[in-house]
């Protein structure tokens, strides 16, 4: 046990540790960026503050988003400007951080704050204009049962952002989006 400024904390792993797994159904929130995003994660704890519920855990995510994106292409000074709308679609995966934040409510039920980050490589340029590569971040509440102290599952709601992290330039066609997982827990 690590002592770190008077909350009591456990590094990972340990023996029989959590390892939870989701799906997870993101829908648009934007007409000109209309990419649905399909999810499945895999994450395991790495360290733990057991004073204040907190957690931080590390895996990954084998994701496939689909869907078009209208952009602004052109010049307005030579009044080329226009929308031009693509379709497209990817498969990515990558290597992400969890962290969340457990408030009880019995000894079943419990509700959480997480907020995760991905880095995420696709198979072709995602979304069209972009690059191969990009950042999801997501953040939101679940409700979870525990079924014993190493099974549980959870429900959840996520609001998501995905993009390349170059600014607001048109090579990063960044999109937003928002939905529902499914999670599941067990002892591995």
């Amino acid at each position: 046990m690590l002592l770190i400024t008077g909350i009591s904390s456990n590094f990972y792993p340990q023996e029989n540790s959590n390892l939870f797994y989701g799906t997870e159904y993101l829908f648009p929130v934007s007409d000109d960026r209309n990419i649905e995003t399909y999810n499945i994660d895999v994450f395991y704890p790495v360290f733990e503050f057991r004073q204040i519920n907190l957690s931080v855990f590390a895996g990954g995510i084998l994701t496939y988003a689909t869907g078009d994106i209208t952009q602004l292409e052109g010049e307005l000074e030579e009044r080329t400007l226009r929308e031009v709308n693509y379709k497209n679609s990817a498969f990515g995966i990558g290597p992400g951080i969890l962290i969340e934040l457990k408030l009880s409510i019995s000894k079943e039920f419990s509700v959480h704050f997480e907020g995760a980050g991905n880095i995420i490589l696709y198979t072709e340029k995602f979304p069209a204009g972009g690059d191969q590569y990009n950042f999801m971040w997501r953040s939101g509440p679940l409700l979870q049962y525990e079924f014993t102290n190493s099974v549980t599952a959870n429900l959840g709601y996520h609001r998501s952002h995905v993009s390349n992290g170059q600014g607001l330039v048109s090579e990063n066609p960044s999109y937003n989006a928002e939905g529902v997982f499914v999670r599941f827990s067990g002892l591995f």
